[in-house]
């Protein structure tokens, strides 16, 4: 498909307020005309990005400062890369890459000059969603290989694209590639199903796809266990009771009453 920086753009800003109407109770600010004069090739040129992906990433909303030190996820695990940050911008001049902070950054091969990170896990219990403004496409991958999600249609498209190109073969290993559109909205779904809930802007309780969880609307009668109070289903119950799912889009629930019943533990109903 076509690269749209714009629509990249408006797409990623939708989604950002989606999570902040859920859970990051933050504040999500667009690049100011011209795009975020910090960003640019002398900043992050040890990146080896080329001027495109420059000027997507100045042109990305970002989530404002905070007073915690880690930027809100957009996944389990999965916080957004804040290129604005000096102290980022610090490591990539000195080369410092820890863990898995810029995907692949310093490695061999590095991610190709199109490609940028948005979001990568700083272990291997997230994921990396990765931007390609040569083909357009978001790679949504899992560390580790075995991605949860069913392979979309698109999937069938890269053995034949990639094999055997040293420098993006990475894309075979565990990667899923969406448009745009499909995958910021099958990540919406996710919540809507509660599969996915928000406790706040640098934590999620999550079921992913190959677990086999079901939503239950009452708990087991019988069932006494401390540990309940943190399960999953309990989370799902108390979004419900605070009107879950609204209007489908973060809005029009009740989210304070949600993290009223967080807060109470084992009480579901005020």
């Amino acid at each position: 498909m076509a690269y749209d920086r714009d629509e990249l753009v408006r797409l990623l800003t939708d989604y950002y307020n989606f999570y902040n109407r859920v859970f990051w109770h933050a504040t999500v600010v667009p690049a100011p005309p011209g795009g975020w004069p910090e960003i640019n090739q002398e900043t992050l040129a040890a990146l080896n990005k080329n001027d495109t992906v420059i000027d997507l990433l100045r042109h990305l909303p970002y989530v404002d400062d905070q007073s915690y030190q880690t930027e809100p996820s957009i996944m389990d695990d999965t916080p957004i890369v804040n290129y604005r940050s000096e102290d980022l911008q610090k490591k990539i001049r000195d080369g410092d890459f820890p863990d898995m902070a810029l995907s692949r950054a310093g490695a061999d091969p590095p991610l190709p000059p199109s490609c940028a990170a948005i979001a990568i896990c700083s272990n291997r219990n997230g994921y990396e969603v990765i931007l390609d403004t040569e083909d357009g496409y978001v790679y949504w991958g899992d560390p580790i290989g075995n991605h949860d999600e069913e392979a979309p249609s698109l999937n069938s498209t890269l053995t034949e694209r990639f094999r055997g190109d040293a420098a993006n073969e990475w894309r075979l290993a565990g990667f899923n590639v969406y448009e745009p559109a499909d995958l910021f909205e099958l990540c919406k779904e996710r919540f809507r199903e509660l599969y996915w809930i928000g406790l706040g802007p640098l934590n999620l309780s999550v079921q992913r796809g190959n677990m086999g969880w079901e939503y239950e609307s009452e708990p087991e009668p019988d069932w006494s266990d401390p540990e309940d109070d943190f399960s999953h289903n309990k989370l799902a119950r108390k979004m419900r009771n605070a009107g879950w799912l609204g209007d489908g889009e973060g809005g029009c629930w009740d989210v304070e009453k949600f993290d009223r019943l967080d807060e109470q533990g084992s009480s579901e109903e005020e």
